[in-house]
């Protein structure tokens, strides 16, 4: 850490101050700082993404970690900082002499092991911050000392090499910089009042961030600490030069921050934590360019008591709150979705266990009764569950169940079938020819084409007289009352993979068939890779399935109010990646999240409803009462 005494802070913030004035009314960023301004944090994130990487890490008084070096260098940061005292012809490291140990040695510990390291991986480069606590000459002789043999793998002025090596704290005056060699660069004194010779040797300028700022790392800059602080960098950018600070906290915030305002290196003690977000930034990251425009309801029917004769349950697998906002945020503040009134709380625990998986949250849902994880359709005791798809065939509605995914996966498969265990897929397939439901629709084909016992599950259902279909455009062309759709893989492949309209199209092709069936409709549709973009701590795929899930969601306002006899019931299963938005801008779609497990996790989940009677939604539940509530008007 380089060290500088409160009054030689003070010199340099006095120093900058008309410097930076001068910028600031010149520059546009006062533009983007003025109350108002449209500054866009979508570019903003798009620079971070394209401009910051590992390299730009710098691990702070390294020395201090367990393994000083090698936890840095391998996780891929470019900058490593280390403090040094020469002692009887040797660099030994350390923050105080009272921390001196003679076998931890600059030589050994650090330009060893980064020199080898370097001539392994042509490719990699790396920045070695030397902070000289005492007596410069003596430091700078040894140093040299041992850099002269490996000139090669040095940078200078004239040579791109791998390894930059740069003094900071005790060094020699400008004047004294060509009493040194080439590939001994230094931290410059600021204001930069070199000659150009001088000049040339001078990589970076460090300042302490507390001269600048007293912001300890949570919520954002004040507007007076941010035009400050950007004002230094600019001006140090304006002279070619790269800037640090140090002193600097330490957190998400900070780090965001000090990207958002372009320094070069950011710093941090905690090595894993920074090189964990640099590295995943890009795929954190979402910018929405396709925004959708939103249905109006109309609310006649919402909330009263109405006939229903339509129940339409939409299931956003893994869609928590979170990932509903991170939408909302995306879609430029529009979201079908957040025009719905009555709102409630699904709380989402199995039977067995504190965080469900799906197969005991769509059991829940479809029959009524919490069990235990990986039952399909079946109680905690094995026995089998009725769903709502076939109390609603026995009522005589038509019934369709719709997945953009596996139509064997556990969510669509508590609607039909009734198993120990959700990898049972085969047999999972074989019981859809017994639930009497008109419509089905998903990937996963080989499921249905496994022989178990000399039959398959196709074989059963076309007994049963389905029309089995084996591609999307195939589904949507058939009027056949019993219809199942094995679509193929990549035709329920992810929206970023190139997907298209599959859920949109396929809810108005059950509407367009059955919506006007005399006794009604009850349709279970499921946004299934919102999950699976969770599982993967997949922004940009958690994203954009919500999106499309809420245009299906404009469809079923849309429905509903056209005939005036139509339930609603939008929730999920559980939440998937217990997603955290650390940034985002609503005016241009921007958002920056990151996930905490790439599991389920046990927060209870939104239910919005819309239509007649969608007040009986409201409050604090379980799972199983959506069941129950449902059951009542499909039998009503």
């Amino acid at each position: 850490m380089q060290y500088q005494p409160y009054c030689k802070q003070e010199q340099i913030r006095m120093k900058t101050k008309n410097l930076i004035q001068k910028i600031i009314k010149t520059s546009l960023f006062v533009l983007l700082l003025s109350a108002g301004a449209t500054y866009s944090q979508a570019q903003q994130a798009a620079s971070n993404e394209a401009k910051y990487n590992l390299s730009n890490a710098h691990s702070h008084n390294d020395y201090e970690n367990d393994i000083p070096f090698q936890r840095a260098f391998q996780k891929g940061f470019g900058s490593i900082e280390a403090d040094i005292f020469p002692v009887n012809n040797e660099l030994l490291v350390a923050h105080s002499k009272e921390h001196l140990d003679p076998a931890i040695t600059l030589y050994g510990t650090y330009l060893k092991p980064a020199i080898a390291a370097l001539q392994k991986d042509p490719n990699r480069k790396l920045h070695l911050l030397i902070d000289i606590k005492e007596n410069y000459p003596v430091a700078l002789a040894i140093l040299v000392k041992q850099l002269d043999p490996h000139k090669d793998i040095l940078k200078t002025s004239t040579h791109a090499g791998q390894l930059t090596i740069t003094i900071s704290g005790s060094r020699p005056k400008p004047k004294d910089y060509k009493n040194y060699p080439d590939y001994i660069y230094f931290d410059g004194e600021w204001p930069l009042e070199h000659t150009p010779e001088e000049s040339k040797h001078v990589e970076l300028v460090s300042f302490p961030f507390t001269a600048y700022s007293k912001w300890n790392g949570k919520g954002r800059l004040e507007h007076a600490d941010y035009t400050r602080v950007k004002g230094l960098i600019d001006s140090v950018h304006a002279e070619g030069k790269k800037i640090r600070f140090w002193a600097t906290p330490d957190t998400k915030s900070s780090w965001l921050a000090l990207m958002n305002l372009h320094a070069d290196l950011i710093g941090t003690d905690a090595v894993e934590s920074l090189g964990n977000f640099i590295k995943d930034l890009s795929k954190n990251i979402y910018i929405n360019k396709e925004i959708h425009e939103t249905y109006q309801p109309t609310y006649q029917s919402d909330g009263k008591n109405g006939k229903i004769k339509n129940v339409i349950l939409l299931i956003g697998d893994g869609m928590g709150l979170t990932q509903i906002y991170s939408a909302f945020t995306a879609n430029q503040g529009q979201l079908n979705l957040f025009k719905i009134r009555n709102i409630g709380i699904s709380v989402t625990n199995a039977a067995d266990t504190y965080i469900t998986d799906s197969a005991a949250g769509g059991t829940a849902m479809a029959g009524g009764k919490k069990t235990n994880n990986r039952a399909i359709g079946a109680d905690s005791t094995g026995k089998p569950l009725k769903s709502l798809a076939v109390y609603a065939a026995e009522e005589g509605k038509k019934t369709a169940v719709i997945s953009v995914g596996d139509l064997a996966d556990a969510t669509p498969a508590a609607f039909y079938a009734h198993q120990p265990d959700r990898s049972m897929e085969p047999q999972i397939a074989q019981d859809m020819h017994t639930s009497g439901i008109n419509m089905l629709l998903g990937s996963g084909a080989s499921n249905f084409k496994k022989n178990l016992n000399g039959t398959t599950a196709v074989q059963l259902l076309e007994k049963k007289g389905y029309t089995v279909t084996y591609n999307f455009e195939d589904f949507k062309k058939s009027n056949a009352d019993k219809l199942v759709g094995l679509v193929a893989d990549n035709e329920t492949r992810p929206k970023i993979e190139g997907r298209g309209e599959f859920l949109t199209e396929a809810f108005q092709k059950a509407t367009g068939q059955f919506g006007k069936d005399p006794k009604g409709l009850f349709m279970m549709l499921e946004g299934a890779q919102i999950d699976y973009g969770g599982h993967r701590n997949n922004v940009s795929q958690v994203i954009t399935e919500n999106l499309d899930f809420d245009k299906v969601i404009g469809k079923a306002l849309e429905f509903a109010d056209s005939n005036g006899e139509t339930l609603i019931v939008i929730t999920a299963d559980h939440e998937t990646g217990g997603l955290t938005l650390l940034d985002g801008d609503i005016q241009s779609g921007y958002v920056l999240g990151e996930f905490s497990t790439n599991d389920h996790t046990a927060v209870p989940v939104p239910v919005f409803a819309y239509g007649p009677h969608s007040d009986d939604f409201r409050g604090v539940y379980s799972n199983t009462e959506i069941f129950k509530r449902l059951l009542k008007y499909i039998q009503k």
